[in-house]
C-alpha cells in the first residue's frame, strides 16, 4: 500500500524556492547545508508510505539504509520505492503537480551481504536527468519530465557485463560540471573495485582501486565520493576486504583518466584516536573542506565501537580527531568565519567518555549528542544532548546518517547555525547551534524505531524525514 495525502501534495506542489536537495548529502561535498530557513516545526504536512513492509513492524531494528528523497526548486520530489519482495525490488517515484508522477522499476540487485543492513539504494538528478542504480555496476538515465528511458552505461561499457559480479555500491555524487561518480565492488575477471565516472558526453571512466590505494583494497560499502567545491579534487574512501586498513585518496579530477593520486592518508589509529573503520554495515562518506581538506569517520570493534572521525589537510597530513565515527557523514556550516563539522555522537557503554556539552555536567553514558566540531582540530565545541522524556526506556539515540543544516543572519551581519535531525524516538528536532541554555522545537512524527539511520532533507520551509517505511514532512502550518 501506498498513499499521499492530498493536501500534503498541494503543499509541495506550490512551493517555489531557488534551492533544491538532488543528490545524497545534497552536493558533492557532502555538505548537508540548505541556503533557505527551514520553517518552524508545528504541523505534518506530508506523509508518503514508501516501504509497506515497514510501516508496522514496530520498534525494533530496521537495518536498511534509505536513500534522501531528493527535491527540486519547484516542490517536485522524488523518492525510493523498496517492495520486500522477495526478491526485494527498487523503484524510483516522481510527485508533480499534485499527484504521484512516473514510477521506473530498476533492475539493481545488491551484493551477496556481508553485512547486517541493506545497503543503499540510490538515485541523483541534474539538468533534467534521473541517475538510478542498476545492476552489474550499470545506471539506468531516465528523462526526468516523464521518465522515459534516455540510456544506460555500466562501469565496464563498452563491453555488455550482463550476468557478471559487479555491484553499484556507493550513492552517486554529481560534480558541479555535471559529471556523475560512482564505485563498484567485483568479483568479475571483467573489472575489479573502482571509481566510476560518467562524464557530460556518455564516456565511462573506471579507475581500478586497487591500482591507486595498493593490493586488496576496494571501495568502501556506502560510501560515497566526494569532490571539492572547484571541482579539483575527488575524495574516495577504500577498505581491505576486511573493513580495516582503509584509506582516503584524494585524486586529481582535472586528470581524465583519473590516476593521478594527490595523496593518500590512512584511517588507522592515530592522534589518541582509534582506527576508523569502513564497516559493510555503515554510510561513512568522506567530506569536501572549503580550506582544501578533508574529513571522514569510521567505526571500530569493541571496547572502542563508537570509531573514530578524522580531518587531513590540503596536503592530506592528518590534523584532528574525534572519538565518535561510527554510520556518520557530518554535514558542515560555516558560522561567522569559522566552518564547523555537526553530527552525532552516541556514547554507548559506561567504558564511553560521557557526554559533556559544555553548558550542563557531564551525564553518564548510555548518553547521545549531536555536536558542533571545529572541522580541523576536531575539537568539541558545543553539543545539545537528547533529552530523557521516556524515563521507562531512557534517553534515545541520534540515528542518523546526516543531518540538515542552514543559517540565519542578524542586521548586524551575525550568523545563527540550526540543525534538523530525527531521533530514535520517532521525533524529529531543530536544534539552534551554539544556544545556551540549548534551543529546541521537536514534532512526533512516528512511533520509536531502532536502527533507523535515515537523512533529513529540505530545500527551506518543510523538512522531510523517514519512519517506518514513510516520507514524513513537517513545516509551518499557521
Amino acid at each position: 500500500m501506498r498513499y499521499v495525502t492530498a493536501a500534503a501534495l498541494l503543499l509541495i506542489a506550490g512551493t517555489a524556492r531557488s534551492e533544491t536537495w538532488l543528490q545524497r548529502y545534497h552536493d558533492a561535498q557532502h555538505t548537508s547545508f540548505i541556503n533557505a530557513p527551514v520553517d518552524p516545526m508545528n504541523q505534518e504536512t506530508f506523509r508518503m508510505v514508501f516501504d509497506p513492509s515497514q510501516v508496522d513492524v514496530g520498534s525494533g531494528d530496521i537495518l536498511i539504509h534509505y536513500t534522501d528523497p531528493k527535491l527540486e526548486s519547484n516542490g517536485d520530489m522524488y523518492v525510493p520505492l523498496r517492495d520486500a519482495g522477495p526478491p526485494i525490488v527498487y523503484s524510483v517515484q516522481q510527485i508533480t503537480g499534485g499527484s504521484p508522477g512516473w514510477t521506473f522499476t530498476s533492475d539493481y540487485v545488491r551484493q551477496t551481504p556481508s553485512a547486517a543492513w541493506e545497503p543503499v539504494f540510490d538515485f541523483a538528478i541534474n539538468n533534467g536527468i534521473v541517475y538510478v542504480m542498476g545492476r552489474y555496476g550499470c545506471v539506468w538515465l531516465l528523462n526526468e519530465a516523464d521518465g522515459s528511458l534516455v540510456d544506460h552505461r555500466c562501469a565496464t561499457d563498452p563491453i555488455d557485463p550482463t550476468g557478471e559480479n559487479i555491484w553499484d555500491v556507493s550513492p552517486f555524487t554529481i560534480d558541479g560540471n555535471g559529471n556523475v561518480y560512482w564505485t563498484i565492488r567485483s568479483s568479475s575477471t571483467l573489472i575489479r573495485s573502482s571509481l566510476v565516472k560518467l562524464d557530460t558526453g556518455g564516456n565511462i571512466t573506471a579507475t581500478d582501486l586497487a591500482n591507486l590505494a595498493g593490493t586488496g583494497q576496494i571501495a568502501g560499502n556506502n560510501s560515497s565520493p566526494a569532490v571539492s567545491a572547484d571541482n579539483s579534487i575527488i575524495y574516495v574512501a577504500t577498505t581491505l576486504s576486511g573493513q580495516s586498513g582503509g584509506k582516503l585518496l584524494a585524486l586529481d579530477a582535472t586528470d581524465p583518466t583519473l590516476t593521478t593520486v594527490n595523496w593518500t592518508a590512512s584511517l588507522g589509529a592515530q592522534l589518541g584516536c582509534p582506527e576508523g573503520r569502513l564497516n559493510d554495515s555503515g554510510t561513512s562518506s568522506p567530506i569536501a573542506l572549503p580550506d582544501g581538506g578533508a574529513a571522514i569517520g569510521g567505526w571500530n570493534s569493541p571496547p572502542s565501537s563508537e570509531g573514530a572521525y578524522y580531518s587531513y589537510d590540503a596536503n592530506g597530513m592528518v590534523r584532528g580527531c574525534y572519538r565518535f565515527g561510527w554510520d556518520d557523514t557530518m554535514g558542515q556550516i560555516t558560522l561567522n568565519g569559522t566552518t564547523y563539522l555537526v553530527g552525532k555522537h552516541n556514547h554507548y557503554t559506561t567504558g564511553s567518555s560521557q557526554c559533556n556539552n559544555g553548558i550542563d555536567p557531564p551525564v553518564n553514558p548510555p548518553c547521545y549528542e549531536v555536536v558542533v566540531l571545529d572541522s580541523t582540530t576536531m575539537v568539541k565545541q558545543w553539543s545539545f544532548i537528547s533529552p530523557n522524556r521516556d524515563p521507562g526506556h531512557g534517553p534515545y539515540e541520534w540515528c542518523i546518517s546526516s543531518p540538515t543544516l542552514f543559517k540565519t543572519t542578524a542586521d548586524d551581519g551575525t550568523e545563527t547555525g540550526y540543525a534538523v535531525v530525527q531521533s530514535e524516538s520517532g521525533d524529529e528536532y531543530e536544534v539552534t547551534l551554539f544556544s545556551n541554555p540549548p534551543v529546541e522545537t521537536d514534532f512526533p512524527v512516528g512511533g520509536p524505531q531502532n536502527a533507523a539511520y535515515v537523512p533529513t532533507v529540505s530545500i527551506g520551509g518543510t523538512a522531510y524525514t523517514i519512519n517506518h517505511g514513510q516520507i514524513i514532512g513537517v513545516g509551518n502550518g499557521m
